[in-house]
């Protein structure tokens, strides 16, 4: 009997070998891609940050942590940095509310509501380069629409990207009119998976909308709520690049100076790869250290 079962325990285990085997080969690709284009560069950017070094490679010099010394008193970084965290800190709520209000006006049986979907996603599958000339030909302050708007308003014309007190928020308001449909779509299909059961039994009882939206729907969009809240985070630090390149180039007075953007500016322009490095270090930690807080505040064992 002993000598049966360790038979039977052998085949098992020869089994969930080879299946383990097939399981890595089929991972084994993907595990390359990852290793090549994501592990490899982040070990080269942590290298390259404690070195003197340009574009080319010239007057590349082991330094140690002496670009993070001069960061910390760099006040352009310092300036760039609460740039960001003001883009995020204004986007992420915004945002968000904004995705999940739409997503529950559209979850509603309404006639040609697939149509209103199409249109609200257009500007998701537009090129953000496109969006952003876009929005700097309607903030244009001689002919760009908002400003003839205003003027028929006989409200006095705006500078909305030359001045201090606009310039980042007129930024803001274009990324989250590019970027909002989007969220609304996961929004949507997080709507889908809450069960109608909930809803009916809710209506049985006399509980209102705005209780069914607190006891219901928030509750079960939580894990949906925590995945947008952390792309929106890393998006606010990463990808608004594109927008203050085209739109203001970090102007005015550097206003719209964001993170990214300084990193580009300091790389590419100045030619302090090292130093640039070291700064997006620093981004790339902020962005990992906010991403797992949110896991944590999300993290519900109930």
């Amino acid at each position: 009997m002993l000598q049966n079962s360790l038979v039977i325990k052998n085949k098992v285990s020869k089994k969930q070998k080879k299946e383990m085997m097939i399981a890595y080969l089929f991972l084994l690709p993907a595990l390359l891609v990852i290793g090549i284009f994501v592990i490899i560069p982040i070990c080269k950017l942590f290298y390259t940050s404690m070195r003197s070094t340009d574009l080319m490679g010239g007057n590349d010099v082991f330094i140690g942590l002496k670009n993070y010394s001069d960061l910390i008193h760099d006040a352009e970084f310092i300036r760039s940095f609460k740039a960001s965290l003001y883009f995020m800190i204004i986007v992420m709520p915004l945002q968000t509310l904004l995705s999940l209000f739409m997503a529950i006006q559209v979850n509603k049986k309404i006639k040609g509501v697939g149509i209103y979907r199409s249109i609200y996603f257009l500007p998701v599958v537009t090129s953000f380069l496109v969006i952003s000339y876009l929005w700097k030909f309607m903030y244009n302050t001689n002919f760009g629409l908002i400003n003839e708007i205003l003027n028929v308003l006989h409200i006095t014309r705006v500078n909305f990207l030359g001045n201090t007190n606009t310039a980042m928020n007129s930024i803001i308001v274009a990324c989250i009119w590019k970027s909002w449909a989007f969220f609304m779509m996961i929004y949507l299909a997080g709507l889908k998976e809450i069960p109608i059961s909930l809803y009916e039994s809710a209506a049985i009882d006399g509980v209102n909308s705005w209780q069914k939206f607190r006891y219901i729907t928030f509750p079960m969009l939580k894990k949906t709520t925590l995945f947008i809240v952390m792309i929106t985070s890393m998006d606010a630090f990463v990808k608004v690049f594109v927008p203050v390149f085209a739109m203001t180039q970090g102007g005015p007075r550097g206003t719209t100076n964001i993170l990214v953007f300084h990193i580009w500016r300091q790389a590419f322009r100045l030619n302090q790869v090292g130093y640039a490095s070291a700064a997006a270090v620093i981004m790339f930690l902020f962005v990992l250290i906010m991403s797992i807080i949110q896991f944590k505040i999300g993290d519900d064992k109930e």
